[in-house]
């Protein structure tokens, strides 16, 4: 059973743009090792920070367009359709939207280096880890 995954936007931003656990992590997620899930909220989220122009020369370097990064995201990701479940439990509201996905997906974890999020520990029974915790988990 491949293990049910919600990155939050940092991770995934991270993952196309620096050499690292996130970006470790991608390739496990394209390489059918583990399975990624998203919501609408979660991908535009994401569009807005790649939006954001200290990612110009990134991108570029990474010979990168923001189509492509967002076309990457949702080509290996099982868009969640999230129901309103209300989670009110971060400090930073904006990072509700990860736990209500994972919910929603039944996710084994959410991935983050936020650490509003990983102060959490766990949202219910779902464990909230760094990228190199999954990836020891993937080896």
């Amino acid at each position: 059973m491949l293990l049910k995954l919600v990155l939050d936007t940092n991770t995934l931003v991270s993952a196309f743009f620096w050499e690292g656990n996130e970006a470790e992590l991608f390739r496990k997620i394209e390489q059918g090792k583990a399975n990624l899930y998203i919501t609408i909220e979660i991908l535009k989220e994401v569009e807005a920070v790649t939006k954001r122009p200290k990612f110009n020369e990134v991108m570029m370097k990474a010979n990168l367009t923001q189509d492509q990064i967002m076309q990457k995201i949702v080509s290996f990701s099982h868009l969640v359709i999230a129901p309103k479940l209300d989670i009110k439990v971060c400090r930073d509201e904006k990072d509700d939207k990860f736990l209500e996905c994972a919910e929603s997906a039944k996710a084994d974890y959410v991935v983050s280096g936020d650490e509003d999020l990983l102060s959490l520990k766990k949202y219910k029974e779902i464990p909230i880890v760094r990228a190199w915790k999954v990836l020891q988990l993937l080896e």
